[in-house]
């Protein structure tokens, strides 16, 4: 059971600006490790307030002067990805075919990944990149935020040239409403 302390200390610390939230996040990120999956499932509201504290953020500006606190950071982010995808039947039922991707921001020393698992049904994600994966996603930190939080729609994301994709446009696809349903549900989760 996550102590109900550190979940005030972290809602209060996302509901302040970005200079106080760089200074509280690294110790925040520090209490939390071990336990972003019991805090995911006990209190999912914190993975809607990640993402919209996120999409409200100069993501290039705070990774660029925190790259190790944004690493942690996008793990616990992915850790909630990942346990709203176990518990999204939707979602369950759009993973078709395997598909990893490597996120590259390129105005800022972020990189990510994720990775759809067709035979555990499990979406899955982090800092730093996979080796050889289908598609590799390149643009600013904030298209990139955007992708994943939901603001910026995959498909017109990549029509309106907002970020560059290398890979097979099929698997990009196919990965589009994966994403979109994930970042809904934890719109709902609020």
């Amino acid at each position: 059971m996550v102590d109900d302390e550190l979940v005030q200390r972290i809602e209060e610390s996302f509901e302040t600006d970005d200079e106080a939230l760089e200074e509280e996040l690294p110790g925040l990120l520090a209490d939390i490790e071990g336990q972003s999956d019991e805090l995911v499932r006990e209190q999912p509201e914190i993975v809607s307030k990640i993402l919209n504290r996120m999409s409200e953020m100069d993501i290039a500006s705070f990774v660029s002067e925190n790259p190790e606190t944004a690493d942690q950071f996008q793990d616990l982010l992915w850790s909630g990805v990942r346990v709203l995808a176990e518990g999204n039947e939707e979602v369950q039922q759009q993973i078709n075919e395997d598909i990893t991707v490597n996120f590259e921001a390129d105005n800022c020393p972020m990189t990510g990944h994720v990775e759809v698992d067709k035979s555990e049904s499990t979406v899955t994600g982090g800092a730093g990149v996979l080796d050889d994966p289908d598609i590799a996603i390149t643009g600013p930190a904030d298209v990139l935020v955007g992708l994943i939080t939901g603001t910026v729609d995959p498909i017109q994301g990549f029509m309106q040239q907002q970020y560059q994709m290398d890979g097979p446009v099929q698997k990009g696809t196919r990965l589009a409403p994966i994403m979109n349903t994930l970042s809904e549900q934890a719109q709902v989760d609020q």
